[in-house]
């Protein structure tokens, strides 16, 4: 998927081995987590071993320090997928420990690879799924502690990490979400779930597969685009309850389109949504309400959201053991060819977005960081 919804996030989902009201707890953290004060509920925290690196084994947690991780089967909701361990060689024992944006480019450096070789070779770079990595703390850092673990998590804009179910190689990596879920607003760009009521930036209406037309060969992004205007059109309009519907409420159809990276990886879906775009066209304009309701389209650009949740701590919800709903079950399936869709004049008409690449959003929580993937322009 490339750059009309969501510039990606190169997160280092990183872990520490925490102390917590001055007892070592050898369990993975989160990010610079912060030792918690005695009087805090979470202070009282049981001694327990650290989860194994085993290659293939997916691991959970629902505190925010993550001091409660432990293996689950992957069939079950987990954060983190993990791919195997690095040992962090060639670096002086008595070195200081790496800061964030030199971990960063560990990870680049030593998961990727890693990663993409756990796969048999199926990553996609601009899928769902982040390579990432769960690091030593400080203080092992000092003790000599030099493991890197990698493996796979489920991105998102503001650092929070959302529950995966089943293993990442048996999956369609697009980046889909459910029929009906609000992407929230921050400032011009893509932010995370939010409820419709709230100001947000894109609305899915459902997925296409790209598979159920082209077979084999890559198609030319002109070849998709040729297929998805109508087919997301119509999806939209029957989603809306109407093509009238999301032109009088100011509305643009919006998809995505797969990178040759992508579909080398298997991944064939992607996503089909409604938004609007600012007058002076420099990013998505905050809408409130969903289409299938009052809908209001605002003329200024967001005030840049701030997550209450700590980068790398479980978005709401997804710590826990819950089923997590298969993106689009009831969503419409695409026809097999053009025949049955309607023609691009019979469509409401795509938004174009601006043709240069949006600037990436500057950090919201140090010190974890975004990076704004190249976008091509919207549609």
């Amino acid at each position: 998927m490339i750059g009309l919804l969501v510039g990606a996030v190169v997160m280092l989902a990183a872990a520490t081995l925490d102390e917590l009201s001055g007892t070592r707890v050898p369990v993975l953290s989160t990010l610079a987590a912060a030792p918690v004060p005695e009087d805090s509920e979470e202070a009282s925290v049981p001694t327990r071993t650290a989860p194994p690196a085993t290659p293939g084994s997916c691991l959970t947690w629902q505190r925010t320090d993550a001091a409660d991780a432990e293996t689950v089967d992957c069939s079950r909701s987990h954060l983190f997928e993990q791919a195997g361990a690095v040992q962090l060689s060639g670096i002086p024992a008595n070195a200081a420990m790496p800061d964030n944006q030199r971990f960063r480019q560990l990870v680049n450096e030593r998961c990727t690879p890693l990663v993409v070789r756990y796969l048999g070779g199926k990553y996609d770079p601009n899928g769902a799924f982040r390579a990432g990595a769960l690091r030593p703390s400080p203080k092992s850092w000092a003790d000599g502690d030099r493991l890197l673990r990698c493996g796979l998590q489920r991105f998102s804009r503001s650092g929070a990490l959302y529950a995966i179910t089943g293993k990442v190689s048996a999956q369609d990596q697009a980046d889909i979400r459910p029929t009906g879920t609000c992407l929230g607003i921050d400032g011009r760009y893509i932010g995370d779930p939010v409820d419709c009521s709230l100001p947000h930036a894109i609305e899915a209406v459902g997925s296409i597969d790209l598979g159920q037309k082209f077979h084999d060969k890559f198609p030319q992004v002109s070849d998709q685009d040729a297929f998805l205007q109508p087919a997301c059109s119509k999806m939209a309009s029957d989603y809306a309850g109407g093509e009238k519907v999301i032109s009088d409420k100011k509305l643009s159809v919006l998809w995505d389109n797969l990178t040759v990276e992508s579909w080398a990886a298997g991944t064939r879906k992607v996503a089909c949504n409604l938004a609007a775009q600012l007058p002076d066209r420099s990013g998505f304009a905050p809408v409130t309400g969903s289409v299938r309701g009052p809908v209001q389209v605002g003329d200024k650009p967001a005030p840049p959201s701030h997550s209450e949740v700590p980068p790398g701590a479980p978005a709401p919800g997804a710590g826990k053991d819950a089923d997590v709903p298969e993106p689009d079950d009831a969503a419409p399936a695409p026809a097999e060819s053009q025949s049955n869709q309607p023609s691009p004049s019979e469509a409401p008409p795509p938004v174009k977005l601006p043709d240069d690449k949006l600037p990436g959003r500057p950090p919201v929580l140090p010190p974890v960081e975004e990076v704004q993937q190249p976008s091509r322009p919207g549609r």
